[in-house]
This record gives structure tokens, C-alpha cells and sequence, in this order.
């Protein structure tokens, strides 16, 4: 079972607590059975009214053992699965921080999504099914064994033909499961019409017949995923029904076929069908949680599949304390660095390099080509991002291995093309706010939004006006190295001119190194070097000369 899995790995100590308290639950009620029988048959002796205060007050002690040992259970068991699960969702997340991006994104995104965040909760939501459970079962088996000293043919009857209708129980579940696998691909391909409708809304607006055929397809999949959940539904109530009848079958056992093959049972009747009675709280809700923690087992399952898929994925070195490089350094060096992506169905794969390349400190560095060129893979190779298939990297003549990656990637602030905007400025918890305030404004964003602490207070914004506060962002972090992929294209013509106009070269006089992929050809006299891409092969352009008449604007 992937949920008791889970709870393993707290160690034996938690597993024995639960089970305790599942045990001191089910031996409350367990006693609160013997003593209800035992008054009635006092009763029933004595033919007398009167309060039996011994059994009245052992009433009493057990139910208030059932109901603190039921407390303490659920209590226990909800902090013990998220304490497990709030472990293995950090281990998950520290696995995919370390892991090396192209894995990553062979891996996909979809998979890590719903484990971390969709089974984790539902994980949570029903831990207190788990407890119930585990409760129910050793209530059951505590009342068989009741029954067994009250009647042996009796025990045998009930024992087996609820060994009988829990065989039939789990069989019914095992076809409900495959129904609702079924149903879950329908709906998948529901999802996949609402979506198609959502994200091509204009083309299908201008397209009468593909609007037509995607209303028919969507309604055809409604349909049968309509038909898929009332199937569903059905297997459901079969295997409810199910129970039901098994368990009014053990009451008609009781009543009607034991008294014929055991002599004196009458005497035990009413005591063996309470018993029974009784037992129906915990079967059902051991049903009830059965039916329930069908979505949290597979959940558990899911997360524990994915440790080791995570594991495999981590960048060679991430684990271990990385060696320093020099702060003070004056060139970066590409030595014969290639890279090949990997082909598909016996095809050849995309290759880029090999790159002989050194870049000086303070230079700005144009990098163009088109699609397709190799440029962002380039730059993946620059910061370490991706490992070359062969060549190496080097810092002032120092070989950049896994060991010193990290101390290579601190030197780089970056703003890539599908740069994601955080939250919060994480690394930069205490900016500095005057230099913070003087980048909004030169960037002419202080009017639109705020860096309050380390938010911004604003983040709907357009791509132009993102870019600029992951600029923002980057600068803040004071390295030595920027790298802007595409950072222009979303600019407006006024604030495009005022990027190669002012702010590169007032960056230069700082002494930043400026690596930026552009199209601009325009300003690109702005440059030190000019780096084309092309086919996966890089060459060194000529420079033109500046407008005449462009004077120095920077900041």
C-alpha cells in the first residue's frame, strides 16, 4: 500500500503509534459492545429496571477511550502523512533544482506539476481516510473475535462470508478502477477540445467550417465521456450495493441458519446479531474509505515513482560544494566547445560548434542569426546551462569543470527570451534601494510600477514593460556578465532606441560584459564584435561604423 509506503519512511516508530491508537479505538468499541451486551442479558436475568452503576460508569470510561484514541488517531495520522509528504515534496524540489536542464526538458513540465502540487494534495485532503481505515479494519477483526467467543459456528458463517464479499468487494473495485481510467481518457480528450477552443478562438472565428467541426468534435467527446462517467457511476453503485447485500446476508446467517445447525445458539442470538449490527459502522466505513482512498493511493504511488525519475535527471557535481574562481577575471574562453542534440527514429540530431571563442571583460557582444541558427543553444552553452558534447569552458586559462559550473553561472545575470519574471527578487534579499529606484526610473518604469522590499507590486504588464524589470532584476544582482536573449524585440521603437542609444553603452562604462542576441541592425555599430549564427556555425562579422553625428548618450 503507497499511503503506509509513505508513512515508512518516518521510520517503524510512527507505524507502531497509529496502529496502537487504531487498536486502542477499536478495543473501546470493542468493550462498549460487550458491556451493552452484557447489561441486557443482567436485564433479561434479573428481570429487573434498575441502573447497573459498575457497567454504566465501564460504559462510560469506554467510550471515552474511543473517542480520544479516534481524536489522537486522525490527528496523528494527518500530521505524520503531511510531515512524510512536506519531506518528499521538498526532496522533489531539491532534485529538480539540481537537475540538468536538458533532461529536464526531455522530462516535461506536466508530470512534475501534478505530483508535486495536484497528488500532494490530495494526499492531504484524505489522510484522515487512511486513519479511518486502518481503524475500521481492526474494529472488524476485534468484534470476530467476539463473535468467535461467543459462537464458533457462528464466527466460521460470518468469517467466511465476509471473507467471500470482501474477495467480491475488491473484484468490483478492480473493474471500477478500469472504468475510471477510461473516463479519465475521455475527459483528457474533452480538455483537449475546451482547450484547442480557448487558444485558437480567433482562427476559428474566421473559419466557419473549422468552428463547425470543432463544436462536432467537442460535442462527440462530450458524449462519450458523458457515457464513460455513467458507467462509472454504475460500477459504483454495484460495488456499494454490493456491500450492502453481503453485509445484510451475515445478519440473515444469524437469524435463519444458524439456529438449525447449532444446538443452544438462540441463547447467543441476540448477542451474536448485536455483533453484527455493530460491525456494520465500521464496514461501511471501511467501504466508504476504500472508495475514497483510491485517489490518495495512487497519488502516493506517483510521488514515490518520482523520487528516482528526479534522481536520474541531476546535473553531474550539483550535490557536491563547488570550488571558487577568480572574482577579478579578464576573459571568458570557449575551447572547441560542440554540442549535439540527440536524434530521433535513427535521424540525425542538431549539432552546433565547435566554437573557438574568447570573450573579454568589458566587451559588448552581438550575437544575430535566424531561426534556427543554433543562437539560443549558444548561449545555453555560454552560461553552462547545457554540457558540450565535447570542448570544454575556461576562466582566465582555468578549466571549468562540474566542480567550479556553479561559481561560472554566479558570474552571469540573465535575461532570456522566455525569462520568467519571480515573484520575489530571490538571491537580492536586501536590494539596494537607491540604486533600485534609479534603474526604475531609467528604465521608465517607476511610473507604471514599485519595488516594494524585494516585489514588485505590479507583474500584469506587457512583455516590453516585463522585460524591462527582468533588467531591473538582473542589474541588481551586480555580476560581472549579462546576457540579454531577444530583450529588444518587445521594446517600443522609442525605448529600442534609447536601449542601444544610452543604456548599452552606459553599461559598458561600468564595466559589464554585454553578450545580447539581437535583430537590430540598425544599432549595431553599438557593438565591440558581431557574432553571427548560422546552420549551428559561428562566425566574426565586421563592426560598422557609428551614424554620423551619434554622440555618446550614456547614463
Amino acid at each position: 500500500m503507497n499511503l503506509l509506503r509513505l508513512l515508512g519512511r518516518l521510520g517503524s516508530q510512527p507505524l507502531r503509534r497509529l496502529l496502537l491508537a487504531a487498536g486502542g479505538s477499536a478495543l473501546s468499541s470493542t468493550i462498549v459492545l460487550a458491556i451493552i451486551n452484557a447489561a441486557a442479558q443482567n436485564i433479561a436475568k434479573e428481570k429487573a429496571d434498575f441502573l447497573d452503576a459498575v457497567l454504566a460508569l465501564l460504559f462510560l470510561a469506554s467510550l471515552a477511550g474511543f473517542w480520544f484514541s479516534q481524536v489522537w488517531l486522525v490527528r496523528r495520522m494527518a500530521s505524520d502523512l503531511e510531515e512524510v509528504v512536506d519531506g518528499l515534496r521538498l526532496r522533489l524540489l531539491t532534485h529538480i533544482r539540481h537537475a540538468d536542464l536538458l533532461k529536464l526538458e526531455k522530462f516535461g513540465q506536466t508530470p512534475l506539476f501534478e505530483s508535486i502540487s495536484q497528488a500532494s494534495q490530495t494526499i492531504s485532503q484524505n489522510s484522515q481516510f487512511l486513519a479511518l481505515a486502518l481503524q475500521s479494519c481492526l474494529l472488524t477483526l476485534a468484534i470476530l473475535v467476539y463473535i468467535a467467543l461467543s459462537n464458533a459456528l457462528a464466527f466460521l458463517l460470518i468469517g467466511g462470508l465476509l471473507a467471500l464479499g470482501t474477495w467480491g468487494y475488491m473484484r468490483l473495485g478492480r473493474e471500477l478502477q478500469a472504468q475510471q481510467q477510461k473516463l479519465m481518457q475521455q475527459e483528457a480528450v474533452l480538455f483537449e477540445g475546451v482547450s484547442d477552443l480557448f487558444d485558437g478562438f480567433k482562427e476559428q472565428r474566421l473559419n466557419s467550417a473549422r468552428s463547425a467541426a470543432l463544436g462536432q468534435s467537442f460535442a462527440e467527446a462530450s458524449e462519450r465521456t458523458v457515457a464513460a462517467r455513467n458507467i462509472v457511476h454504475m460500477h459504483s453503485w454495484q460495488q456499494f450495493i454490493f456491500g450492502e447485500m453481503a453485509f445484510n446476508l451475515m445478519l440473515g446467517l444469524v437469524i435463519f441458519v444458524a439456529p438449525a445447525y447449532a444446538k443452544g445458539f438462540s441463547a447467543q442470538m441476540a448477542q451474536v446479531a448485536t455483533a453484527v449490527l455493530f460491525m456494520s459502522a465500521p464496514v461501511f466505513g471501511l467501504m466508504q474509505s476504500l472508495a475514497i482512498m483510491t485517489a490518495a493511493e495512487a497519488a502516493a504511488g506517483r510521488m514515490l515513482e518520482l523520487e528516482p525519475e528526479l534522481a536520474a535527471l541531476a546535473e553531474e557535481g550539483s550535490d557536491q560544494p563547488g570550488e571558487p574562481l577568480p572574482a577579478d577575471f579578464q576573459q571568458l574562453q570557449l575551447d572547441a566547445i560542440s554540442f549535439s542534440f540527440p536524434g530521433r527514429d535513427g535521424e540525425r540530431g542538431f549539432s552546433v560548434g565547435p566554437f573557438d571563442l574568447t570573450l573579454r571583460r568589458g566587451e559588448v557582444v552581438f550575437v544575430t542569426g535566424g531561426n534556427g541558427s543554433g543562437k539560443s543553444t549558444f548561449i545555453k552553452l555560454l552560461t553552462g546551462l547545457y554540457r558540450p558534447t565535447s570542448g570544454r569552458l575556461l576562466l582566465d586559462g582555468i578549466p571549468v569543470g562540474p566542480d567550479r559550473l556553479a561559481a561560472w553561472r554566479d558570474n552571469m545575470a540573465t535575461v532570456f527570451a522566455d525569462f520568467h519574471l519571480f515573484s520575489r527578487l530571490y538571491g537580492t534579499p536586501s536590494p539596494d534601494r537607491t540604486e533600485a529606484a534609479r534603474l526604475m526610473a531609467w528604465l521608465e518604469m517607476d511610473k507604471v510600477t514599485a519595488l516594494k522590499d524585494d516585489r514588485f507590486d505590479r507583474r500584469d504588464l506587457s512583455a516590453g514593460q516585463r522585460k524591462r524589470l527582468g533588467l531591473v532584476a538582473a542589474l541588481l544582482e551586480e555580476k560581472p556578465i549579462l546576457i540579454l536573449d531577444e530583450w529588444a524585440a518587445d521594446q517600443d521603437p522609442h525605448f529600442r532606441h534609447k536601449f542601444y542609444r544610452e543604456i548599452v553603452p552606459a553599461l559598458k562604462a561600468r564595466g559589464l560584459t554585454l553578450i545580447a542576441v539581437t535583430h537590430d541592425d540598425h544599432y549595431f555599430d553599438v557593438a565591440d564584435r558581431h557574432l553571427h549564427m548560422e546552420e549551428g556555425r559561428m562566425s566574426e562579422m565586421p563592426v560598422p561604423p557609428p551614424p554620423a553625428g551619434q554622440g555618446d548618450m550614456a547614463a
